[in-house]
C-alpha cells in the first residue's frame, strides 16, 4: 500500500529530492513562516539542509511520491529520540482523508522503527486543516507561543500567528 523511504542529499536519492522540491515548492508559504525565506534560502536550499542535517522520509503509493515527512532537531540519547519536530508536506492530490491515512501510517512507521518518547508540532493557528488533522491522529495541544510566527493571510499580506504546540508521545500512538 505504502513505501517509506528515508531520503539523504545523495546522488542516489536525487529523483525523490526533486519530489520533495516540488512538494516543499508547491505549498512554498503555507508550510513554513515568512521568516524562512528572508535569507534569501531557496527551497531547495531547505530541502538540501533538511537532507543533510535531519530525518527526511517520502512516502509512496504505488511508486508515486505522496507525501514528505521531515523530523528536524532530533534530541538524542544514547538510542532513544527523547523529542523531535515533525514537518509534513502532502501532495495536493492526497489532502483530505487520504492525508489522514497516510499520516497515520507514517507514525505507525516510525514507531515500529524508532525509540521515538515525543513528537512535536508547531502549526500556526490558521493552519485549520493541519490541526484538524493532528488531533485525529492523537496529538494533544501543549501550549501556545503568542505571534511567534509570520504567514500570508488570504489577502497575501504578511501577517503575525500565535504558535499552537501539539505533541504525540509514544505511549499515545495506537
Amino acid at each position: 500500500m505504502y513505501e517509506v523511504i528515508q531520503v539523504k542529499w545523495e546522488p542516489d536519492y536525487q529523483d525523490d529530492i526533486k519530489e520533495i522540491y516540488r512538494m516543499f515548492k508547491d505549498q512554498e508559504r503555507r508550510i513554513f513562516d515568512l521568516t524562512t525565506y528572508f535569507d534569501n534560502t531557496s527551497s531547495m536550499d531547505l530541502v538540501q539542509e533538511m537532507c543533510t542535517n535531519d530525518f527526511v522520509f517520502l512516502v509512496k503509493s504505488d511508486s508515486k511520491p505522496c507525501a514528505v515527512f521531515v523530523l528536524e532537531n532530533p534530541q538524542i540519547f544514547q538510542n532513544i529520540i527523547t523529542r523531535v519536530n515533525i514537518h509534513c508536506a502532502v501532495r495536493r492530490l492526497y489532502w483530505g482523508q487520504k492525508a489522514r491515512e497516510i499520516c497515520r501510517y507514517f507514525v505507525g512507521y516510525i514507531h515500529e522503527n524508532f525509540l521515538i518518547k515525543k513528537i512535536i508540532a508547531e502549526v500556526p493557528q490558521c493552519g485549520y486543516g493541519v490541526i484538524k488533522l493532528l488531533k485525529d491522529m492523537g496529538f494533544k495541544h501543549e501550549g501556545t507561543m503568542k505571534e511567534a510566527s509570520i504567514y500570508n493571510d488570504k489577502n497575501n499580506v504578511p501577517k503575525f500567528y500565535d504558535v499552537l504546540i501539539y505533541s504525540l508521545n509514544r505511549e499515545d500512538i495506537k
